[in-house]
């Protein structure tokens, strides 16, 4: 083959990925976004105080009792 060919198959097949590549990124951040929000309905905020041994001693005996 000559090298117009391999040249012509280079730009055709740049061209396709690029076409098949819009809003990928787009994608992307919107998967990373609904991640975040799952895992902030699981966990909790990132910025929420963690109760300490004593906190979590006092409600467990509160349920004890009920």
């Amino acid at each position: 083959m000559s090298l117009i060919k391999y040249v012509l198959m280079g730009v055709l097949a740049l061209g396709s990925s690029a076409a098949l590549a819009e809003g990928g990124a787009e994608r992307s951040k919107q998967f990373w976004e609904n991640f975040r929000l799952s895992q902030e309905q699981v966990h909790g905020q990132k910025d929420q105080a963690v109760a300490s041994s004593k906190d979590r001693e006092a409600v467990q005996e509160k349920v004890v009792k009920k």
